[in-house]
């Protein structure tokens, strides 16, 4: 409960204000008195002052003195002063004090509730603005310390397909980067998707309260499981709990701790904490548990769902996989991958994943199979990559690692679905990837120059490129080497100084004008852009005229 004091050298005054209400019912516990400044001084000493209401003329120390003294010493309590004259100057000089208001005595009951009601609302804004800053500074200091760690750029390898999954390659990477895993280990992936801040935040700070949320994710999902929390190559952030690895010839079941319920429990409290701590509302997509080997394809998904989700989410989404065709009923004498052709040029990625396995599955059946089918097999898929390279006009090393996936030798039909997933994976992501988000990149730029005088936001924009805000914020960040936001309100103070320059408008209707109804706001950006406010540079470019 707050506490309040009353100083004022009229004793009838502070008993009419003590007993003129009920003031715990504003969330004031105890109400002090004091006649003087002096003895009001050694209260403000003992006790912890929140509002301060005190008269200005007192005959041993007026109270704009006394206000002063508070101000140094007690930082925190919020004052109100009392007075009997109107003069400006008594304004003039509360408000330098950094008085909240001033009210004329006899002070109106209804009048100085309100003024106490603004005083806490002030003092609980202070607080939380305190506690917020407190944690900013806590996770910048660890944010600028940290180092990458060599188990982020192993899985950051492998959910990019530049690690080969299979065989003796998987298994010294596991052992360079100490994952603690084994080949045959099994991890279910979760996205977390950070959809908005409630706060603007500049490319610094939403660098670093990325990286706050990051920290979180650890606390929230890693409580009483095995995992790790990294970023991708692309920014996307995901969350790999460990699964265990099966016994001898059986299957793995996974950790109690990794059920639906207790995931979707955690998603929830994940959820909380990011809105409580850092005013941004996320998404959780959660997959389920999958080889290392399979675990690429699963996460591709997962940003499949992120990108093509554009309306609002709960806060936890799970991953339903899509249906597989049915398998034919035999299997040609000759193998035959003619259908992988369209889909692959026509960038159909799910499409040539849904083909390589129900290809395998239907191989599978086949017991006469031998060594010279899966060779086969292996240059016929060669062979279409190739074309594909060939049509799309693109250089075999353009590709990431294409050397080690064209070398490597597959041995099995299981080590070929995931040598041909990966491969038809990179080279398509080599191929489309600059042409998808070129085209993404330039729509969202028009439409920012076209809109630029309208109130748009982050959201806006990903709503007309038809893209989740998020992943358009990153994708925007990855290709200009711009944030988004950063873009949009630069825009916006090009077109307000345009206006300045060629229009008598006034310099409010010039912030209406670029969609800043916040005044201070419009002209703080416009000094961060320019390095004066509005008024100045006009003033300058006047005296230029």
């Amino acid at each position: 409960m707050n506490q309040m004091l009353v100083v004022d050298d009229e004793q009838f005054a502070v008993e009419g204000i003590v007993h003129g209400r009920d003031w715990s019912l504003l969330g004031i516990g105890k109400v002090f008195t004091a006649n003087g400044a002096d003895e009001a001084r050694k209260i403000l000493t003992r006790e912890r002052i929140d509002i301060l209401i005190c008269d200005i003329e007192m005959p041993d120390e007026d109270g704009l003195s006394l206000v002063g003294w508070v101000r140094e010493h007690s930082p925190h309590t919020e004052s109100l002063f009392l007075t009997c004259h109107t003069e400006f100057a008594y304004a003039k000089k509360a408000v330098s004090l950094g008085s909240f208001d001033y009210l004329l005595k006899p002070v109106d009951g209804e009048e100085l509730s309100a003024a106490v009601t603004g005083m806490l609302q002030a003092i609980r804004e202070k607080e939380e603005q305190q506690s917020y800053n407190e944690m900013y500074r806590k996770y910048r200091s660890l944010w600028q310390k940290e180092q990458p760690r060599r188990i982020e750029r192993f899985w950051q390898d492998l959910l990019s397909r530049r690690i080969l999954g299979f065989g003796d390659f998987l298994e010294r990477e596991l052992a360079e980067a100490g994952v603690g895993l084994g080949q045959d280990s099994r991890v279910l992936p979760v996205l977390i998707s950070a959809q908005e801040w409630g706060k603007p935040l500049e490319s610094r700070d939403q660098e670093i309260m990325d990286y706050a949320v990051k920290k979180a994710a650890e606390e929230v999902w890693l409580e009483g499981r095995r995992g790790e929390v990294v970023t991708d190559k692309s920014g996307v952030l995901f969350v790999l709990l460990y699964g265990e690895s099966p016994a001898e010839g059986g299957e793995a079941a996974p950790p109690a701790s990794c059920s639906v319920r207790e995931l979707t429990e955690a998603g929830n409290r994940f959820y909380e904490a990011c809105q409580d701590y850092f005013y941004c509302s996320v998404t959780c997509y959660i997959g389920g548990f999958r080889t290392l080997q399979a675990l690429p394809g699963l996460c591709e998904s997962l940003r499949a769902m992120e990108r093509d989700t554009i309306t609002r989410t709960p806060p936890v989404l799970l991953h339903v996989p899509r249906p597989q065709k049915t398998a034919a009923a035999g299997l040609p004498e000759e193998i035959h991958l003619s259908g992988l052709v369209a889909p692959m040029l026509n960038g159909e990625r799910e499409t040539v994943t849904r083909y390589i396995h129900d290809l395998v599955e239907r191989m599978e059946e086949r017991a006469s199979l031998h060594g010279q089918h899966l060779e086969s097999l292996h240059q016929d898929t060669l062979q279409i990559i190739y074309h594909f390279l060939q049509v799309k006009g693109i250089s075999a090393s353009d590709v990431p690692g294409f050397s080690a996936w064209a070398s490597a030798r597959v041995r099995g039909l299981r080590q070929y679905m995931h040598w041909a997933e990966g491969l038809a994976a990179a080279v398509m992501e080599t191929a489309f990837e600059p042409e998808e988000t070129d085209g993404v990149i330039q729509r969202s730029i028009r439409y920012i120059q076209q809109n630029v005088e309208e109130e748009i936001s982050r959201e806006s924009i990903a709503d007309h490129v038809g893209l989740n805000p998020a992943y358009l914020s990153r994708l925007f960040k990855k290709e200009t080497g711009q944030n988004l936001i950063d873009f949009l309100i630069t825009a916006k103070m090009n077109r307000a100084r345009d206006l300045l320059d060629t229009t008598v408008m006034t310099v409010s209707a010039v912030a209406q004008q670029v969609g800043y109804s916040n005044f201070s706001h419009f002209t703080k950006m416009f000094r961060k852009q320019f390095e004066v406010n509005p008024q100045e540079y006009r003033k300058v470019t006047k005296r230029m005229d």
